[in-house]
């Protein structure tokens, strides 16, 4: 994180300073990012975790602990998710942001390939979902990128060996699809936005 960090924290004042003034996110970000001559990781720190105190307390009320999962239709997004816990597994950088969420840095978007790390993550995430009690789990994977559906697959036979009553599945509108669900995990700010 030091790395990271180094000749960082004045930009993250300063675009703190106009999200909280209401200037648009994107165009502060670009602003402040150029301004400071910021290298692609330490832009990627701003654009994802970097908040207005409106935009943190708002995420901040819609964040639910595990124990409010149980029960519930649960609705994962499976990328965001599976490279922010595959990050942690390979000490990658992962950041606790201005909101309280944990995102990745890694800038993977749409170049998601199946690793090693994929099936610990999976384990992992899988074993996080059994405790909370879920009376369903779906996870949705973006089918615009390469090979979701295998990806989809897996965690079908995954959830079927854990005896977790769900469905996996690689669709178009995952942030949209999600709103449906009575608890949706991602750390998404556009999801987060619309979660219910």
């Amino acid at each position: 994180m030091s790395d990271l960090m180094a000749n960082v924290s004045d930009a993250v004042r300063d675009l703190r300073y106009l999200l909280n003034r209401g200037y648009p996110r994107d165009s502060a970000v670009n602003f402040v990012a150029n301004h400071y001559r910021l290298p692609l990781n330490q832009r990627h720190l701003l654009a994802r975790c970097v908040f207005s105190r409106r935009e943190v307390a708002k995420h901040r009320r819609k964040s639910v602990k595990a124990s409010a999962v149980r029960g519930k239709r649960l609705g994962v997004d499976g990328y965001n998710v599976l490279i922010t816990l595959e990050s942690i597994l390979i000490r990658k950088q992962v950041v606790r942001c201005d909101d309280g969420y944990v995102r990745d840095l890694r800038a993977i978007f749409g170049k998601y390939r199946v690793s090693p790390a994929t099936s610990r993550a999976l384990t992992a995430l899988l074993r996080i979902i059994a405790k909370a009690k879920p009376s369903y789990v779906e996870l949705l994977f973006d089918k615009q990128v390469s090979r979701s559906g295998e990806l989809a697959g897996m965690v079908r036979q995954r959830l079927e060996q854990m005896k977790l009553k769900g469905d996996a599945q690689a669709t178009g509108g995952v942030d949209l699809k999600l709103s449906s669900f009575d608890v949706a995990a991602s750390s998404d700010r556009a999801i987060i936005g619309r979660a219910k």
